[in-house]
């Protein structure tokens, strides 16, 4: 029974990381006509189970300073058994006190551990769906994410090409792109539903577009407008783009 009660003492321990890691920020909401959201850190559910261990560990404390007691009782009774029987003559009537007080002691701790047992038992569920809710809600991040990675990006009417790493947070868009051949720089925006709308700034020149598109299916495409227009050149021009690697 000991033995047990350690090993629980040690998952305990082990498992605990895992509830305070339930405590990262929230998902971000998953694209329009995206699967229904997996519980988040922020969730009234996790919250819930949060709340709950957090009691279970109060609780558990309690018991385990009664069990400790309880044994301690049995641990002293034994002792003044032993210093009775060693003397040269006891009574049957102490003995039996003895004995009758030693009965309850170990009832006593046994209940206790019992007790101590049931609450480790709880407690290890409890951690179980903490752990699980905080994958769910992570996995759900990850599958939500629609943009962050990178992308290899074609604008068809100036036979350019170039590759954009882009990073979503929450609906936050910032990245960087590398014309080929040609210029560098950064980008940054929001991201709302799968329309993407970006400001993108030359490491030299800095902003000088705006580029807007439709993120869906590991694609984009849309249209970016110059910030300033060139004698005989349209303003504004068809670009698509497709992910080659995620988050």
């Amino acid at each position: 029974m000991i033995r047990s009660i350690a090993g629980w003492s040690i998952l305990i321990l082990l498992l605990l990381p895992l509830a305070a890691g339930a405590q990262a920020p929230a998902a971000p909401p998953a694209a329009a006509g995206g699967a229904a959201a997996a519980p988040s850190a922020s969730s009234p559910e996790l919250r819930l189970e949060q709340r709950l261990l957090s009691l279970d560990l109060v609780a558990y404390k309690e018991t385990r300073q009664r069990e400790g007691l309880a044994r301690q009782r049995v641990t002293d009774v034994l002792g003044r058994l032993d210093q009775a029987l060693a003397a040269d003559a006891v009574s049957l009537g102490t003995l039996e006190a003895l004995q009758a007080e030693l009965e309850i002691a170990r009832g006593a701790a046994h209940a206790a551990e019992d007790k101590l047992n049931s609450q480790l038992e709880r407690m290890g569920e409890r951690l179980r769906r903490i752990a699980l809710m905080t994958e769910n809600g992570t996995a759900a991040t990850r599958a939500a994410d629609i943009l962050s990675g990178h992308w290899r990006v074609s604008i068809p009417s100036q036979n350019l090409s170039a590759t954009f790493d882009l990073r979503l947070d929450g609906t936050l868009v910032t990245g960087v792109y590398q014309v080929n051949g040609s210029t560098a720089g950064s980008f940054r925006g929001n991201l709302a539903g799968n329309f993407l709308r970006m400001q993108r700034f030359d490491a030299r020149g800095g902003f000088d577009s705006t580029w807007e598109g439709t993120v869906a299916n590991g694609r984009i495409t849309g249209i970016w407008t110059a910030n300033e227009l060139v004698t005989g050149q349209p303003s504004r021009w068809q670009w698509t783009a497709v992910r080659e690697s995620g988050q």
